[in-house]
């Protein structure tokens, strides 16, 4: 499932990155900065910058989701050991309760 989100997850990116001026890319070439009103070149560079923008803050947050998995990854492990001392603990305070309780009825008997 991982793999998979991954694979998604990069074919989003590459859909979202901005296209890159060289030979043998699939699309729409970039309008150069030449053409056009002084107006349209601003806002087409600052969509570029945007869509960059945009495409930098999702592998970010695609990075600190594969880092949060990891870390509950841990917490969960660390849980179940934790459990697992739990049980033993209890175990333990069971015997202990058993065998005091052996001593005192022979306690009584004396």
């Amino acid at each position: 499932m991982m793999l998979f989100k991954k694979k998604l997850f990069s074919l989003f990116i590459l859909d979202r990155m901005p296209p890159k001026a060289a030979a043998g890319k699939v699309g729409r070439p970039r309008k150069p900065d030449t053409e056009g009103t002084k107006e349209e070149v601003a806002h087409r560079k600052y969509m570029r910058e945007y869509n960059a923008r945009l495409a930098r803050d999702i592998q970010d947050l695609s990075k600190m989701e594969m880092d949060c998995d990891e870390e509950l990854k841990k917490i969960k492990a660390e849980k179940k050991e934790l459990q697992k001392e739990y049980k033993k603990s209890l175990k333990m305070l069971e015997d202990a309760n058993k065998q005091a309780e052996n001593i005192l009825k022979e306690a009584a008997k004396k």
